[in-house]
């Protein structure tokens, strides 16, 4: 019986500590995304905009921020980033068009 698989075994904990090491160090180089002033930082844009595109639907309460009250919004991290990452791919803009053009056409019938 080859016995190297349970040598394997063994290094398992190792990784997870390094891996768990790395994860910290990441954090240090990763801005906080909770409060408005920095999630407009992050996506380069105002605070404005940020009000924007919340009252377009484009941040979605929820899911994007909650309201802890009707002044403090806390946003969540991993929604901003993927708000970011469509927001790169274009799709948030896309998305933006499609609505205008249905609100025309449905004021136009």
């Amino acid at each position: 019986m080859d016995f190297t698989v349970f040598e394997n075994l063994a290094i398992i904990p190792k990784l997870l500590e390094k891996i768990s090491c790395m994860e910290e160090r990441l954090k240090k180089f990763t801005p906080a995304l909770t409060t408005k002033k920095e999630v407009a930082k992050f996506l380069n844009v105002t605070p404005r905009t940020i009000n924007n595109y919340i009252s377009n639907g484009y941040l979605k309460e929820n899911y994007h921020f909650q309201r802890k009250s009707d002044k403090i919004i806390v946003f969540i991290e991993e929604a901003i980033l993927e708000f970011r990452d469509n927001l790169n791919k274009g799709i948030v803009k896309w998305k933006s068009c499609v609505l205008k053009i249905v609100m025309v056409f449905y004021t136009l019938v």
